[in-house]
């Protein structure tokens, strides 16, 4: 016989090649005890399993059937050492190797799992009892009633008008607790040093995340392998996202400005915790120093929910706000982007307002200006004044923004409008009724108004009103020392901070900043955005499989600032992160700071 000339026998494996081959199963990373029990710990504090195996009970029709193979137990304790390996990213292939060879006979009789071999059908065997105890449990809290795979739209318009409301709510109300139960087992063992050292004050936003699956047009004839997942578009401003990413009209042929960003995915509404107790309502900052540290509490997830983009933003801020006060944490002070407060109140600020938080608003350059009126009293960005305030001080930012007046002469009549404001009489009563102050009543006037005489003559630096005559006399604010302000009025465009001045830029961009810090360290570290952290579809398994990246991003951040204070004695092992040179709040306009504003280290 003629060897080949062109192609080579193939080598015979020899001892030494057989050897090198088993060395990944000699390589194996096995559970430590301590490590497994940590999970154990883990897992048993979130109180996870208990829900979702009554869940599962009450769908049950009968006891009937084999004993499972790998329980909640096992299946959670396997999610969580994954996520610890991973960088908080979870695959079920990762899960199944833990469970099938590598936690030790003793681990592996508390979770009550059976010998797999080590082999390739072991393995296999493994790995489908993991992916159906998953499946499983996502099931019972899926909110959606549409199967992962491509349908036609009619077939799945029609699975959503034949489905249960209550139940789809229902197990909506459970996934939210679930997925922020793991969250809360984050926290729970630096919680009493949260509580002692936060002043309540969040921040709310939301975070694209892509899907594995890809997006189709929502033209097209059938839904994508991901139907709860939706286009998110981002231009200049948030668009839509029920529209595809398409840059041309449709029907017209006209090309329309391109989007900055699009991704087909999900959102994730994030409430992150924010400080700002360390710095006084007015005046520069103090210079941030090492032994300060043990007061800056890092950002932190409270509370997430997952959802499609751009829908019911206000809704999900609830309710994953509700899920925080349901877990006891105190609240103040919470900041939002504009796409919250243009909700309507009854979604949004009046919930957020009966939870304690007391809302730090920005606003549209169409929403500046007068915003209401009660009494005759105007709301004039976010704030109730005087009927007869200069209209140079109504249009102050406005005019700002269209570059009408120099940042210096914003800055100017800012400071100089904050005497026309209405003054809190005492404290909101039980139902969120508020007393207010006319500015030129009480023993304390801020301006001299001839109609009430009493401001007058007393000192001469207080600006005058000029007071326009009317036919039917002064306003009722005017007639009278102080007035009632029901709750729901002006509730929409209502703060308690002026905008524009030191105590509101001081509390508005440290809680933003926060939530915007958070966004950009779990992306680059967990990989939140990244879909190919979380393959499998459907919003109940994304959100599940989200939760541990959180939890990861939290314990990461709690154990880099744990490293920051001193302990036993000894000084810390490093330094806060937070060195940089901060910003005085006095300074600040819409248009940038004002110059040498920056306080001197």
């Amino acid at each position: 016989m003629i060897p080949d000339r062109h192609h080579p026998p193939t080598p015979r494996c020899q001892a030494s090649d057989l050897a090198w081959l088993a060395q990944p199963h000699v390589r194996r990373h096995t559970v430590k005890p301590a490590e497994f029990t940590r999970a154990r710990r883990f897992v048993e504090r979130s109180g996870i399993v208990p829900l979702v195996r009554t869940a599962q009970q009450a769908i049950r029709k009968s006891p009937a059937g084999r004993t499972r193979t790998v329980t909640l137990d096992a299946l959670f304790t396997a999610m969580t050492l994954a996520s610890w390996r991973n960088n908080g990213r979870v695959t079920l292939t990762e899960a199944a190797g833990i469970l099938a060879h590598q936690l030790t006979p003793a681990a592996r009789a508390q979770l009550a799992l059976p010998a797999w071999p080590d082999t390739a059908d072991g393995f296999e065997a493994a790995y489908l009892a993991v992916r159906r105890a998953f499946h499983r449990a996502e099931a019972v809290m899926n909110p959606s009633p549409l199967p992962t795979r491509r349908l036609p739209r009619a077939e799945a318009f029609r699975l959503e008008q034949e489905a249960d409301p209550d139940q789809l709510a229902a197990r909506r109300h459970l996934l939210v607790e679930v997925t922020n139960r793991i969250v809360e087992a984050s926290l729970a063992p630096a919680r009493p040093f949260i509580e002692k050292v936060w002043d309540g004050s969040a921040s709310v936003d939301a975070t694209p995340i892509r899907t594995f699956s890809r997006g189709v047009s929502t033209s097209a004839p059938s839904t994508a392998t991901d139907p709860d997942a939706a286009w998110y578009v981002r231009e200049g401003s948030h668009r839509d996202p029920a529209d595809s990413p398409d840059p041309t009209t449709a029907g017209t042929g006209k090309k329309t400005k391109k989007a900055k960003r699009h991704l087909y995915g999900y959102e994730a509404t994030l409430v992150v915790t924010g400080e700002t107790s360390i710095t006084p309502l007015g005046g520069a900052p103090a210079p941030a120093s090492d032994g300060d540290a043990d007061r800056h509490l890092p950002a932190l997830v409270l509370a997430f929910t997952v959802h499609k983009p751009g829908h019911d933003p206000a809704g999900n801020a609830v309710t994953a706000l509700r899920d925080v006060h349901r877990r006891g944490y105190k609240a103040g002070w919470l900041a939002a982007d504009r796409a919250y407060n243009a909700a309507l109140p009854e979604t949004f600020h009046a919930p957020v307002r009966d939870l304690g938080y007391r809302p730090v608003w920005d606003y549209r350059i169409d929403q500046l200006g007068i915003q209401g009126s009660h009494a005759g009293a105007l709301l004039v960005d976010g704030t109730w004044y005087c009927p007869n305030l200069p209209q140079a001080l109504i249009t102050v930012t406005s005019d700002l923004l269209e570059k009408k007046i120099d940042k210096v002469t914003w800055r100017s009549r800012v400071n100089a409008r904050a005497a026309f404001r209405l003054r809190p009489k005492a404290a909101p009563d039980h139902r969120g009724a508020r007393r207010m102050l006319c500015p030129a009543a009480g023993t304390h006037p801020t301006v001299a108004c001839p109609i009430k005489r009493r401001s007058l003559g007393r000192d001469a630096r207080l600006p005058a009103i000029d007071v326009m005559p009317t036919p039917t006399g002064p306003p009722e604010v005017c007639r009278r020392e102080s007035l009632t302000f029901a709750r729901n009025i002006g509730i929409r465009y209502w703060q308690e901070l002026d905008h524009g001045l030191a105590p509101w830029t001081h509390h508005y961009f440290r809680l933003r900043n926060r939530v915007e810090h958070f966004n950009g360290y779990a992306k680059d570290h967990e990989a939140i955005e990244r879909s190919r952290t979380r393959r499998i579809r459907g919003i109940a398994a994304q959100s599940l499989l989200l939760a541990f990246q959180i939890a990861h991003a939290n314990q990461r951040k709690l154990a880099s600032w744990l490293a920051t204070l001193p302990s036993d004695g000894q000084p810390a092992r490093r330094r806060p992160s937070n060195r940089h040179k901060r910003k005085n709040p006095s300074g600040w306009t819409p248009k940038g700071y004002l110059p040498e504003t920056t306080p001197d280290p």
